[in-house]
């Protein structure tokens, strides 16, 4: 059942309703605030007094002169705050420290030599503090550490469950460990939600209130906005879009499922449809080692953005199936906004968005309702560790009556 708002909570919210306002329109007036959240002048001029005395926000100069007195303007203290985003992936893990504003200050790549999570989490602490450090960032000015991983994840309790292709990671309480050995607020996502805010918070997605972005590594995942709020479903688990079924008599995938998206479109599919081809697509260019499927896809990819004929009929076809369960997840969302992203896309975005726009404007159940389109991400191929140091500052700072703030589990 759904509780009743008490003063306390209302008042977090419209303070988050204010500085989302900052940030998303700045440099802005207090009477331009109060037209565009709706809230009194008095509320407003209360809120931004305490966002002043918390570093939060500043007095950025005058606003232009429209007969009366000119309005003080208003923006964002970037440099107030620093949250530290971190990605687990198979080969390894990325770091970023983003500003108030959402700007990447510093970022790190390392190779893990170990699979094991125990170690893995320590590399982690010791990399965060590390990067911390050639930052010159006072970790008093961190809000906490945001960690995308591949799921599923159990969101509620911080721990990895039994990511597919990370074996040795099985119920890890990733959240609580990591916490302990930072003494730091930590909170975990699965890669595609991590995606999804960091595009509402930086990316190509800040006006848009119902939108999902593709995540394609080595699976296909998505993170979905709805009403302008991360939806995560009951288990936090939302946005499966690798294994909707696109054939019931389809191959068995690991999920339990048949015929899985996955199955036709991401990267170990094409690589192995590559290797089954006659002649085989790109040779002897291609190891077949399923340690080696990004590399092998990095050089598919790279053949089709050549022009290459052989890739470029396998990219479009991982293209075709992909959008057909877009397709899906769009006539059951009615979201307005695809965003790809992810290191899979790289350099051959322009042949599945194109998929996908073709589809949804032909195919999609309410495509004569409004334009649908599907874009490439701006952020890069590190988008989902961004993503992760967005969470972070979406749970302390976006408005949200209801749903959970950062867990200061230290």
């Amino acid at each position: 059942m759904r509780g009743g708002a008490n003063l306390p909570l209302i008042g977090t919210y419209n303070r988050g309703v204010v500085l989302e306002s900052i940030r998303s329109n700045g440099p802005i007036s207090r009477v331009e605030l109060t037209t565009l959240t709706g809230l009194t002048a008095p509320t407003v001029s209360n809120i931004v007094r305490r966002l002043i005395d918390d570093g939060l926000v500043v007095e950025a100069g005058q606003g232009r002169s429209t007969g009366g007195k000119r309005r003080t303007l208003l923006t964002l203290n970037p440099t107030a705050r620093y949250a530290l985003g971190v990605r687990i992936d198979l080969q390894g893990t990325t770091l970023v420290v983003i500003d108030l504003a959402g700007r990447v200050v510093v970022r790190a790549r390392h190779r893990e030599a170990s699979t094991d999570p125990g170690e893995i989490i320590a590399n982690i602490a010791g990399h965060a503090s590390g990067i911390l450090d050639s930052a010159r960032i006072d970790k008093a000015a961190v809000v906490g550490v945001g960690v995308a991983a591949p799921g599923p994840i159990d969101h509620e309790r911080g721990v990895i469950l039994d990511p597919p292709n990370m074996t040795h990671w099985h119920d890890v309480a990733l959240r609580g460990e990591l916490a302990a050995a930072l003494n730091l607020p930590v909170m975990i996502d699965n890669d595609a939600t991590a995606a999804a805010v960091g595009e509402h918070w930086i990316g190509c997605a800040t006006t848009a209130r119902d939108f999902a972005s593709i995540y394609m590594e080595t699976g296909i995942g998505a993170g979905v906005f709805l009403d302008g709020r991360v939806y995560r479903g009951a288990t936090s688990n939302v946005g499966e879009l690798g294994h909707i079924s696109l054939n019931v008599n389809g191959d068995w995938c690991f999920c339990g499922n048949r015929g899985c998206v996955e199955l036709y479109s991401a990267p170990p599919a094409v690589v192995a449809a590559a290797l089954a081809a006659r002649p085989k697509v790109l040779g002897s260019a291609l190891s077949g080692d399923a340690a080696d499927v990004h590399t092998d896809f990095a050089a598919i990819r790279t053949a089709a953005a050549a022009g290459e004929p052989g890739a470029v009929r396998l990219i479009e076809g991982s293209a075709r199936h992909l959008a057909a369960g877009v397709l899906t997840m769009v006539n059951l969302l009615d979201v307005e906004l695809i965003v790809l992203c992810g290191p899979a896309f790289a350099g051959v975005g322009h042949l599945y968005t194109a998929a996908i726009e073709d589809i949804l404007t032909t195919r999609a159940f309410a495509r004569r309702g409004r334009p649908l389109s599907a874009v490439m991400s701006p952020i890069g191929e590190h988008v989902s560790a961004i993503g992760a140091a967005a969470l972070v500052l979406h749970s302390e700072f976006a408005p949200q009556m209801l749903g959970s703030r950062l867990a200061a589990e230290v």
